[in-house]
């Protein structure tokens, strides 16, 4: 007899899309679950071709996993068959996913930050194997307007348990504001029920459930009803994902030369992978004042050498016009003890 379990775990692991992520992003430090170093926490970096990190590769890549993010498993398989029929579809179909995203707003230029809801689909899907189970893109009546709510909701069944992931991306200036901004995101959101619900009835539904079939399918939707299935018992658990520029590692260059070609990358992540501990540490902190539990969290920082260098990228790789140069908003908030804590290693 077929283990239900093992049938409905199986039946959700078809949902993660393919997606080549050490191509592009390298985890520098991997997360660990052990309550007595909370919240699991991971430093990843773009790769580098020789000596800069490939950020017009990676907004490619970003660009190209849009086609998941974006679009809802029936709509996927819409225009999969129509360009098979038909390869000019896939104009289409690339139109399509580039209307669902907003234009740059010159007045409010945080609002342009929806590459980094595409790296936290990608990187959570990647990292905690956990397939989206609503394409929340695609509740959007306006292309310009936000997502209102969480920015991902993904979900993994191991174990006998379900686990759900309310996802939070930042895209900001350093680290400690993006593990704060992440921290009040999950106070608001862990504060407001009737948000909570309706992120539960979106998967319920309109997600991507509907693709799963039968029994499995069934035994999925249960999880999801919170209101008519009250002793069904699931884990839920926080993601931040922070994007961010992290100026100062970067900086820390060694000579180019005939070595082997990826000593760059290699000594990057090694610089990296010193601030670990603060960068947790600053999390916990931020996570505690605004009442959550570090061990419901996860946090994934993605140090890029500047936001609104891969924010222009991604616009680029889109076909969109790209959003001009922004104003640096260079708060140190990270002061001297990072640069201490590289300079000392």
């Amino acid at each position: 007899m077929t283990d239900p379990n093992t049938t409905l775990a199986d039946a959700l692991a078809t949902l993660i899309n393919p997606a080549d992520v050490d191509d592009y992003i390298r985890c520098a430090v991997e997360y660990v679950l052990d309550p007595e170093v909370a919240p699991p926490t991971s430093l990843l970096h773009p790769r580098f071709n020789e000596d800069l990190p490939g950020i017009s590769d990676l907004a490619g890549f970003l660009w190209k996993q849009c086609f998941y993010y974006a679009l809802p498993r029936r709509k996927q398989k819409k225009f999969l068959a129509a360009i098979a029929r038909d390869p000019s579809m896939i104009m289409e179909t690339a139109r399509t996913v580039q209307s669902a995203f907003m234009d740059f707003s010159q007045k409010n230029p945080s609002r342009s930050s929806e590459v980094g809801e595409v790296i936290a689909y990608t990187l959570v899907q990647h990292l905690l194997k956990a397939p989206q189970v609503a394409a929340k893109m695609a509740l959007k009546t306006s292309a310009n307007m936000p997502v209102h709510g969480l920015d991902g909701i993904h979900a993994r069944f191991e174990d006998g348990a379900m686990t759900v992931f309310f996802l939070e991306a930042k895209l900001t200036r350093n680290a400690n504001a993006g593990a704060k901004a992440y921290a009040e995101s999950a106070k608001e959101f862990l504060s407001n029920r009737s948000q909570y619900l309706r992120e539960y009835d979106i998967v319920a539904d309109m997600g991507n459930l509907d693709d799963l079939q039968g029994d499995a399918r069934e035994a999925a939707l249960e999880y999801f009803d919170v209101v008519g299935k009250k002793r069904v018992q699931r884990r839920e658990r926080y993601v931040g994902v922070v994007c961010y520029s992290e100026k100062r590692v970067y900086a820390e260059k060694i000579p180019i030369g005939s070595g082997p070609i990826d000593a760059h990358e290699n000594h990057f992540a090694e610089r990296l992978a010193l601030l670990k501990d603060r960068y947790r540490k600053a999390a916990l902190k931020h996570l505690k004042a605004n009442g959550a539990d570090p061990a419901k969290c996860f946090v994934f920082f993605l140090a890029v050498p500047d936001v609104n260098h891969l924010r222009r990228e991604f616009y680029t790789a889109m076909g969109l016009p790209p959003p001009p140069d922004l104003p640096e908003d260079d708060d140190e908030d990270d002061d001297e003890e990072v640069i201490e804590q590289v300079e000392n290693a």
